[in-house]
């Protein structure tokens, strides 16, 4: 699913009957799923299917708990692989799993019958489509993000991959080593926005960097000031001057950016538990001298190209 918490609810070894296959393995696989999605929210779903190799839930709708939070309404959710095994009752390795959103939308409810039917009926011609694919070597203890995509309305689209060591799958014990031990070695993000910056990301920030009152152009133009301060700031050797001078355009084009941002790291042990473990004493450092341990063997390269929208 779009969220990684999706990810955490599939790889979560239960126990029970082995050797499931076809619609059972699709009606377990769920189950077990829908339990994980029960901490946040009530799903409820048309039916479970097995289509082809894919198990299909159709109409899922997310009920996430408290007021005005978004349900999330799905047309289709298909998901395959040997991790569906794993997830219903363990008997095959979380060795692959892909997984397939059609026409995700996100709906507010109100309580009033009215409006919310006509929230329903708005966020219908803006549906997001995903598509995930996850695999786990065991051998060399590496959970893979093959590919993220997800494409929202419009010129919008996101795209990730990420690789991840120190990861062991194959028991409960040896997932909980690897909660402290895991790292991340390689990411890779492509972002084209034409107003997605606008639609998911201005007005969480808005609030959080703007005064609630005054010049707010002025008071903008501020924070861009002290964010190009700090892009300044940061260590050439982990972030490249053309890293740089994209970061600065970008912050130059907020806050209607347009165009296609790119991201690649690369960390060398890697970045994780171990590396930010010391921060738990010393407390979250205050200036880049003080976080010049985070980015030992960290290279960042950062591209910004404007464009306008099709």
């Amino acid at each position: 699913m779009i969220r990684a918490g999706f990810v955490v609810l599939a790889l979560t070894v239960p126990a029970g009957a082995e050797g499931l296959a076809g619609q059972a393995l699709c009606e377990a696989a769920w189950a077990r799923v829908s339990e994980g999605f029960a901490a946040v929210g009530s799903p409820t779903v048309r039916g479970v299917v097995q289509d082809g190799d894919w198990c299909l839930v159709e109409a899922l709708v997310l009920d996430l708990q408290g007021q005005y939070l978004p349900d999330w309404h799905m047309d289709r959710l298909r998901f395959r692989g040997s991790a569906l095994g794993w997830i219903a009752d363990g008997s095959s390795r979380p060795e692959g799993l892909e997984v397939v959103v059609d026409g995700l939308r996100l709906v507010v409810q109100t309580g009033n019958g009215q409006m919310d039917w006509l929230f329903a009926a708005q966020s219908r011609p803006n549906a997001i489509d995903a598509e995930m694919s996850l695999a786990w070597d065991l051998a060399a203890k590496v959970l893979r993000l093959e590919g993220l995509s997800v494409d929202f309305p419009g010129e919008n689209l996101v795209e990730a991959s990420a690789t991840v060591t120190g990861v062991d799958l194959s028991s409960t014990g040896a997932m909980q080593m690897s909660a402290t031990g895991f790292a991340l070695t390689e990411f890779d993000a492509r972002i084209t926005t034409h107003g997605l910056f606008e639609w998911y990301v201005l007005m969480a920030l808005g609030p959080v960097v703007l005064p609630p009152e005054g010049d707010m152009d002025a008071a903008f133009a501020g924070m861009q000031a002290e964010v190009e301060a700090f892009v300044a700031d940061l260590p050439g050797s982990s972030f490249p001057e053309e890293s740089k001078a994209a970061l600065v355009a970008f912050v130059d084009d907020l806050p209607n950016p347009s165009g296609e941002l790119t991201l690649g790291l690369r960390a060398e042990p890697g970045l994780g538990p171990v590396r930010l473990g010391g921060y738990a004493v010393t407390g979250v450092p205050t200036s880049i001298t003080e976080a010049a341990p985070l980015f030992q063997g960290v290279t960042v390269d950062v591209g910004w190209s404007r464009a306008d929208a099709p």
